[in-house]
């Protein structure tokens, strides 16, 4: 092509010289010396590179590249022809003439697909095809760069239509043709005067509370909410563009700013100790294991049921920390001879207690699992751990043990007493970590909500005034392991949850990041409180008292047990396990486990007293459940 066009580009100039009346004498100067200015410009070319870009992706620096070779060719011609020692040579205009128009040609043949693409979208703007109509939010390089991918998209799928932001002197300026409309308080107004259909963040908001009122302003507008994916999504492998989009998650609004914790603490407790994580394959137990794996353990050992969850946990924890020693152990908590064997044999010396049935209404149909799993396997491990001289032992709590009508919740209350009780005769420091509901664990509402949008509602709510609150994963543990470097024994630690969330504002939310609209493109449904549901969740009683630590998400509670030392305790354990064991009915355990942890132990005995001990006691009405609104030590009315 340069063969062409150099000669074409010096014809050219010739012919603008002398405006189309080329003299013939200059046309035999020009064929006699083109030869030699193509010689010059190719090799020029060669050794600056030219030849070795692909073109098809040039950018600005390939446009400078070409226009430096071109300029260094046309002035080593310039100074030939000025050298030149006979009169006969081209005119030192045609030259600097001919070196422009080469330039021009070059630029215009190697940048001529995106030319054409160009010339096609303007056609397309033209013309009455539906396109997606833009507005970015932000003005920065990821902006710019985005609205240059979003005009050259092959496909024409987008129109930007403008930007905004929050600098008043940006207003009415330009960038890659497209005007800065306005600021960010004006985003309803603008979507509706421009017809907006898709609204962009150009950069993902340094500040959640920016983040928050950004997409807040977005909702009032019928148009689609985006983002660009963070650099964590991308190094995380979530994303291989990085200037690809995606959904606002209900997660970027829920999070808070990390909480800042003080790893040596941490790495001083756990570092160089073999650590025994329970539930491992849970969403707490499985980012146990990921942020311990941190801390330099001399050996982790994670211990689930759930063998296929441990294959995926083991694949991945190898892929990040390679040389970390760990072993996976595939059994059950209530195993007295499983848990022997293995603090016998690998000798723990910190447990982290995550594993328990957490599923409020399936626990409503089978209160003898939660006896068994919640309240069996909590007493064992404890036992084990008090046997063989443990440092810690951490015990895993929820906010459904505060005030509970749920089997769930009074199941992790006997818990928590059992273990503060556990404290009282034994040199290892027993603490309890309790708090609310983890965003993205499994059985989550926001997972559900997810799949129920997808597939076009209706999205189901529980009550109106449901509320709970909200922490992400990440956050919980790290706040966990920190409050372990604070606890000298027997301390009841409560999480900073935030504030409480409506879950129906949260299912509007979540509909409306999709930019579908509520009771018209996705039905809510309300289908009433679930058995053992309440419509607010609490993190403590009132009855405990609160103190500081030296972290602010973590507060600090003094336990208290009705008095009940750890021998009469774990008689009334024994005593609901055998009755799990033999059968007795649902409802009756179910109360029996209520009046347990409200501390009335002479009302318990008094109701199992109606069955006897060594007599399966069958129920002809298993299905029934209690009712949900059943007060603290209020008997059944059905005993």
């Amino acid at each position: 092509m340069d063969i062409v066009l150099i000669p074409l580009a010096y014809y050219l100039a010739l012919a603008f010289r002398f405006e189309g009346q080329i003299p013939g004498h200059y046309l035999s100067i020009l064929l006699r010396s083109i030869s030699a200015i193509v010689l010059i410009h190719i090799v020029v070319y060669s050794l600056s590179g030219v030849y070795r870009r692909l073109w098809l992706y040039a950018s600005v620096r390939e446009a400078l590249l070409l226009a430096g070779s071109v300029g260094l060719s046309t002035v080593i011609v310039l100074v030939a022809v000025a050298l030149w020692p006979s009169r006969q040579r081209l005119p030192l205009s045609v030259v600097i003439l001919g070196g422009l128009l080469t330039f021009v040609l070059l630029g215009t043949v190697h940048y001529r697909r995106r030319l054409f693409a160009g010339i096609l979208s303007f056609a397309w703007e033209s013309s009455n095809v539906e396109r997606s109509r833009v507005l970015i939010v932000g003005i920065s390089t990821e902006a710019q760069q985005l609205a240059s991918q979003l005009q050259r998209d092959s496909l024409c799928r987008y129109k930007v239509i403008g930007f905004v932001d929050d600098t008043p002197i940006n207003w009415g300026m330009k960038l890659n043709g497209c005007e800065v409309l306005g600021g960010c308080d004006q985003i309803p107004a603008l979507v509706s005067a421009y017809e907006a259909d898709v609204i962009v963040f150009a950069k993902y908001p340094d500040n959640r509370e920016a983040l928050r009122r950004l997409v807040s302003l977005c909702q009032q507008t019928p148009a689609q909410i985006k983002i660009r994916h963070n650099v964590l999504d991308i190094l995380g492998g979530c994303a291989r563009d990085p200037f690809s989009l995606r959904d606002v998650r209900i997660e970027d609004l829920l999070g808070r700013e990390p909480a800042h914790t003080d790893e040596a603490i941490c790495r001083k407790i756990i570092a160089g100790k073999v650590v025994l994580v329970t539930g491992a394959c849970g969403s707490i137990g499985a980012e146990l294991c990921r942020q311990l794996s941190q801390f330099d353990v001399q050996l982790l050992l994670m211990l689930d049921n759930n063998e296929s969850g441990l294959h995926d946990l083991n694949v991945e924890l190898r892929a990040r920390h390679t040389s970390m020693p760990h072993r996976l152990i595939v059994g059950d908590i209530t195993d007295a001879a499983k848990l022997k064997t293995i603090f016998g044999t690998y000798r723990p010396e910190i447990v982290f207690h995550a594993a328990a049935y957490k599923h409020v209404p399936i626990l409503e149909d089978h209160p003898e699992e939660a006896v068994r799993v919640n309240l069996l396997g909590t007493v064992l491990l404890t036992e084990y751990a008090a046997r063989h001289g443990l440092e810690r032992f951490v015990f895993i709590s929820t906010d459904k043990a505060v005030n509970p009508c749920s089997i769930m919740g009074a199941s992790k209350r006997i818990g928590e007493m059992w273990v503060s009780a556990m404290q009282q005769s034994s040199p290892t420091k027993f603490t309890t970590v309790r708090f609310g509901n983890v965003v993205g664990s499994r059985g989550s509402v926001l997972p559900t909500f997810a799949r129920q949008i997808e597939l076009g509602g209706p999205v189901t709510v529980t009550h109106p005034d449901m509320k709970r609150f909200f922490m992400s994963i990440p956050e919980a543990v790290s706040l966990i392991l920190q409050a372990v470097g604070f606890s000298r024994g027997g301390e009841v630690f409560m999480l900073d949850m935030g504030d409480e969330v409506r879950i129906l504002d949260l299912a509007r939310r979540m509909i409306r990041l999709k930019g579908l609209r509520v009771d018209k493109d996705i039905q809510i449904k309300f289908t009433g409180i679930r058995p053992g549901e309440k419509l607010h969740e609490e993190l403590c009683y009132r009855e405990e008292t609160h103190g500081p630590t030296p972290h602010p998400r973590i507060v600090s509670l003094q336990a208290f047990n009705h008095h009940l030392d750890r021998e009469t305790l774990l008689g009334q354990i024994m005593i609901l396990a055998e009755c799990a064991r033999k059968g007795f009915a649902q409802d009756c355990l179910r109360q029996a486990l209520f009046l347990t942890e409200a501390g009335d132990l002479d009302g318990c005995l008094n109701l199992l007293a109606g069955g006897d001990l060594l007599r399966p006691f069958r129920q002809p009405n298993l299905a029934a459940p209690a009712s949900p609104t059943l007060e603290r030590g209020q008997p059944d009315e059905r005993f």
